[in-house]
């Protein structure tokens, strides 16, 4: 597989990526209205937590909202709330929310580090009650009132404490709350309870806000490797066009002194010699001609027209009568149904028809060939079919076929470079459709593709004039 085709494989990888997180964004945010029922501080809509996390401002709002939450409904004068996504501290977002008897306290604004009585939690992923003096004499506690902000404010005094981890719904940390000071008395089992259910109602803002800074890291990704193609698909246009110039110059010049020297010394000339000299010849051909193959598959993406109502009938009409020469020698018989009018680049849905159809009777058996052009719509999909009597493939090699300069047979055994249905399916692609082949040895084969019914169009100014090519 080319670099090209792994950077392209690279790119729809991460447009599904993207789909899928879309999908899961959408979901997560029918989750994001909390239980309204019992507690002091009933939640309604509205409140930052049914909000749509779409930026780190909005976010730091929901924790906030969360962080008062949390501390009216089980009562108490101090509430933390932490997002640490898969327990990074250095992408940690703090916030807090203090009642008027700490509400000087609310400039203080030092980060948790994950050490102490704070990270037990963490490392626990349990839910952690200690009443005052359990957590003054307990070892992990550190004594809050030598911590200090970069403004000199110390940290306020804490009695009680009642921490739960917020889990992701594969169990991975994602954050914490935790209370202190409880309005009556110590922080009791009931409280515990009521908060390990916020903490579960909280996973889905928390969640959201991790979807979507996986977006932001996919976003830059896909940027990334676009530019990459980008960069690539302009190497492959420089390539093109020496592929057009530079190589074939040389190609024409050895065939020309080659066919000089048979004209000028052939009376000089055994048999073998003239016999090496026409395998050079017919080997500059093949190779003048596949490099003119390569340049037509090329172009495919970079050198289309845009799309325009096209009706395949006529196109039908006009690729019959490019192979006309073709099908007379070969005694062959093409019949076809109704054919639609759609959305499409005509010139390379004529190449695309011409391809298949030259294939049918290249690869014909014992009998004349037999071919069948139909069409139908499915759902949203013009589905088209290019059935044939001829030598038929082995499944095994069905996805083989389209790979670019993949032959089947012997270059002696049928004419052409392998790089036919290449172009067919990169045609087919640049149609936002697909392309495949149900066929037995000796059985004929039939060629599907389909294209949208309402496809895309592409502006004409971005295009350059469409470029056509023989047959594979």
């Amino acid at each position: 597989m080319s670099a090209q085709q792994d950077l392209q494989q690279e790119v729809d990888r991460l447009t599904a990526a993207l789909a899928e997180r879309d999908q899961e964004v959408a979901s997560l945010r029918t989750r994001l209205t909390l239980d309204e029922s019992g507690g002091r501080a009933p939640i309604v809509r509205g409140e930052p937590a049914a909000g749509e996390v779409d930026d780190a401002e909005t976010f730091h709002e929901a924790l906030r909202g969360l962080a008062l939450v949390s501390r009216l409904r089980i009562g108490a004068h101090q509430a933390a709330l932490s997002y640490v996504p898969d327990g990074d501290f250095k992408a940690a977002i703090h916030t807090h929310s203090f009642s008027e008897k700490y509400a000087r306290y609310n400039a203080y604004d030092v980060m948790p580090t994950g050490d102490g009585i704070w990270g037990l939690v963490v490392k626990q992923r349990a839910p952690i009650r200690i009443t005052t003096d359990e957590l003054y004499a307990h070892p992990a506690f550190k004594e809050f009132s030598g911590l200090k902000n970069g403004q000199g404010l110390e940290h306020p005094p804490m009695p009680g404490w009642l921490a739960v981890p917020v889990l992701r719904r594969d169990g991975g940390l994602i954050g914490v709350v935790q209370l202190s000071d409880k309005f009556d008395g110590e922080f009791t089992e009931a409280d515990e309870d009521q908060l390990v259910q916020l903490a579960k109602f909280y996973t889905a803002t928390f969640e959201l806000q991790y979807v979507y800074e996986d977006l932001r890291r996919l976003t830059g990704a896909l940027r990334q490797a676009t530019r990459e193609l980008q960069r690539s698909n302009a190497e492959l246009e420089q390539f093109a066009y020496v592929a057009s110039h530079d190589l074939q110059e040389p190609l024409r010049m050895v065939t020309s002194y080659l066919q000089l020297l048979e004209r000028r010394y052939k009376a000089n000339l055994d048999q073998d010699a003239s016999d090496f000299i026409a395998f050079a010849v017919d080997g500059a051909a093949r190779m003048q001609t596949l490099i003119q193959d390569l340049l037509t598959y090329s172009r495919v993406g970079t050198r289309g027209a845009s799309f325009e109502p096209t009706d395949s009938q006529a196109v039908l009409d006009q690729v019959l009568m490019n192979l006309e020469v073709a099908i007379a020698e070969s005694d062959a018989e093409i019949s076809f149904g109704s054919l639609p009018s759609l959305s499409a680049d005509t010139s390379q849905m004529a190449q695309l028809l011409q391809n298949l159809i030259g294939n049918a009777i290249k690869f014909r058996g014992d009998s004349p060939p037999r071919i069948r052009v139909e069409a139908t719509r499915e759902s949203d999909d013009w589905r088209f079919s290019v059935q044939d009597n001829g030598i038929g493939i082995d499944p095994r090699y069905s996805d083989r076929i389209f790979q670019v300069f993949q032959r089947l047979h012997g270059i002696g055994q049928y004419p052409g470079t392998g790089i036919g249905l290449a172009v067919c399916k990169k045609i087919v692609e640049r149609h936002q459709g697909n392309i495949w082949v149900e066929s037995q040895p000796d059985a004929g084969a039939t060629f599907f593709f389909t294209i949208p019914v309402h496809l895309d169009t592409i502006p004409e100014s971005d295009l350059a004039a469409a470029t056509s090519g023989p047959a594979g």
